[in-house]
């Protein structure tokens, strides 16, 4: 009996390629429907991390007419109180409050805008976050590290037992090298 690897370890090294053959398979269609993924998702979320909500404009413009909307009311109330027709003379006092009318619709579109600005930044990171997701789903780690420890395995499989001249002559050699011959 020689030291080679036995039938049992030659069939185990055969299971062994062939599972690393299956992985090899299977993370090759895993990349290619990856990158089929990613280059239909990678452009939306580059125009939503570089442009924002594609509707932010709408949005301002209709946020400035709902505000406007939403004062009228207090604007024709505010004239009803003053009685001042087309034809009244200036008065300070509703000057004024005109003034202050106005001053208070555009706080008030003021606080929308920056409501509209953070959902339209908020946008922009998860664009970004869409990139970087992508990014996690391509990386092959999984698949290719399965492979190679598969394959590593197969490479640091002890091969079979000695038989008795082997194990008489790994006996000696170690004596030999213990006694500094």
């Amino acid at each position: 009996m020689g030291g080679g690897p036995s039938q049992e370890q030659k069939n185990a090294a055969q299971s062994q390629a062939n599972l690393n053959n299956q992985l090899s398979g299977d993370f090759g269609q895993q990349y290619q429907f990856q990158q089929q993924q990613q280059q239909a998702a990678n452009p939306f979320y580059k125009s939503l991390m570089n442009n924002g909500l594609p509707y932010y404009a709408n949005l301002t413009d209709a946020m400035a007419g709902n505000t406007a909307q939403a004062f009228a009311p207090a604007k024709a109330q505010l004239n009803a109180q003053l009685g001042q027709g087309a034809n009244a003379l200036p008065s300070g006092f509703a000057t004024q409050a005109r003034t202050d009318l106005a001053a208070q619709q555009g706080r008030a579109f003021d606080q929308s805008l920056q409501g509209a600005q953070g959902a339209n930044l908020q946008a922009r990171q998860q664009g970004a976050s869409g990139l970087l997701g992508q990014a996690q789903i391509a990386n092959p780690t999984a698949y290719s590290g399965q492979a190679l420890q598969g394959g590593q395995s197969i490479m640091q499989a002890p091969l079979a037992s000695p038989g008795l001249a082997g194990l008489l002559g790994g006996l000696g050699g170690g004596l030999a090298s213990a006694l500094g011959f």
